[in-house]
């Protein structure tokens, strides 16, 4: 960057941009100290939900007549570019009905829209306002992404020179770019989604490319809690986190954080920080981990399903979970998880994937007489923090009996459990772990 202040980059939620005075007020006090601030902003609340179900009813032309009307409701005085960018909806949603199962690139080319006209829409109401903002639609800015359109990943080296380039003429002159979250633009050339919650990946992306001071994602509801407050109504807000405990959280089911949004930031040494808008008080600062810091956080990943396979000679069978391992692979099938015995191999999976998986075992159950088991319904219920080992001692017998498979690493105690347990447990964990360990 030109400038040598490092800037700011705050990130905005959806649920936020319904008081642009409030983001104006943080913009204004992120930049007190002379920083210059970058907004990242996801599309109004609700409305990727609507433009995704528009794409998964192709034919549903009436529901896609109101969207349009929606759209227009949520964005009043929308500025002239916003306004194309709705007028351009409507031909990509007469696209999506004329080819009945849309292609993934021209999903996501829908999807973006939301980010689009939320950046003009928002940019506006803080020019009212008295804040210098310019939209930017972050595949225009050169935002590179690879290929995997609704699950993309940001492709740093080739990303770094435009986007630099780019927004350091507007922090130069003292302007604040509002930028998309969500979304870039593919090798192709064409718009590839970050996937849901992808705004936050594309904030600490940012960050990462614009040697930022922190990344700040803001959301007006949501805080980092030592478990679902749905799930555990005693669960605790957590104020320190290091990047690996974050990581673990987003991995096994924490939906307040993209899971990919820790990685940029712990390469470039960037502190994130997750806070509440309409709580100030409610922080989580996510940065290298800390001698003596005890973190504990619970998370529930549901709904699964489990296969036990059971293969005669067991380990006596050399690369037999190798084996097991490529023929998924090869079929395109995630395992959520994998626990082993001395005769049993036990495969967690999302529902949707439990076809393809028994197509792809198929072979070893012929070839080495294995037997399958399965599906069961099953919930992974996690335990998270630095050092949660020495928290084996405290685990509940309630908790660990009844467990289909169990894991544990430096920073995660895993239990596959079954799917009506999952409550109890996670709340049996949450007592002995964060509750009386501060009682």
């Amino acid at each position: 960057m030109s400038r040598r202040i490092p800037p700011v980059v705050l990130k905005f939620g959806g649920a936020s941009l319904a008081d642009p005075a409030r983001i104006a007020a943080e913009i204004r006090s992120a930049g007190e100290d002379g920083s210059p601030v970058v907004a990242v902003v996801s599309a109004r609340e609700g409305v990727t939900d609507l433009l995704a179900a528009a794409v998964a009813h192709p034919r549903a032309e009436t529901a896609h007549r109101r969207l349009l009307v929606r759209l227009r409701e949520l964005h009043p005085r929308l500025p002239t570019d916003g306004r194309r960018h709705l007028d351009r909806l409507g031909p990509l949603l007469a696209a999506v009905e004329r080819s009945g199962r849309p292609d993934a690139a021209l999903r996501d080319q829908v999807l973006s829209q939301g980010e689009r006209i939320a950046v003009h829409w928002l940019s506006a109401r803080l020019s009212e306002i008295g804040i210098p903002a310019v939209p930017i639609e972050a595949d225009l800015l050169g935002l590179v992404t690879d290929n995997a359109y609704g699950a993309s990943c940001i492709l740093f080296d080739r990303s770094r020179a435009p986007v630099r380039r780019g927004l350091a003429r507007l922090l130069d002159r003292g302007q604040v770019p509002v930028v998309t979250g969500y979304f870039g633009r593919s090798l192709e050339g064409r718009v590839a989604t970050l996937g849901r919650g992808g705004s936050d990946y594309a904030a600490s992306g940012l960050g990462a490319l614009l040697g930022a001071r922190r990344v700040e994602l803001v959301k007006r509801h949501v805080a980092v809690l030592s478990a679902d407050p749905r799930d555990v109504p005693g669960a605790r807000p957590i104020p320190e986190l290091s990047y690996e405990e974050a990581e673990e959280l987003a991995q096994f089911g924490a939906r307040v954080l993209h899971p990919l949004t820790i990685e940029p930031a712990r390469a470039h040494g960037i502190t994130l920080r997750v806070r509440s808008l309409e709580d100030p008080t409610v922080v989580t600062t996510i940065a290298p981990a800390r001698a003596g810091r005890r973190n504990r956080a619970m998370t529930v990943l549901r709904p699964l399903r489990l296969l036990r396979l059971r293969v005669p000679g067991g380990r006596q069978r050399p690369g037999i979970v190798a084996e097991v391992s490529h023929r998924l692979a090869q079929a395109g099938v995630n395992v959520v998880q994998l626990y082993t015995s001395s005769a049993l191999l036990c495969l967690v999976f999302a529902p949707d994937e439990v076809l393809a998986a028994l197509r792809a075992l198929a072979p070893i159950t012929q070839e080495a007489a294995a037997m399958v088991d399965g599906p069961y319904r099953v919930a992974l219920v996690t335990a998270i923090g630095d050092g949660i080992l020495d928290d084996l001692d405290r685990l509940p017998s309630a908790a660990v009996n009844g467990a289909e498979g169990f894991s544990a690493t430096p920073r995660a105690l895993s239990l596959a459990v079954p799917e009506e347990r999952a409550i109890p447990v996670v709340r049996a964990l949450h007592r002995s772990l964060v509750e009386r360990r501060r009682s």
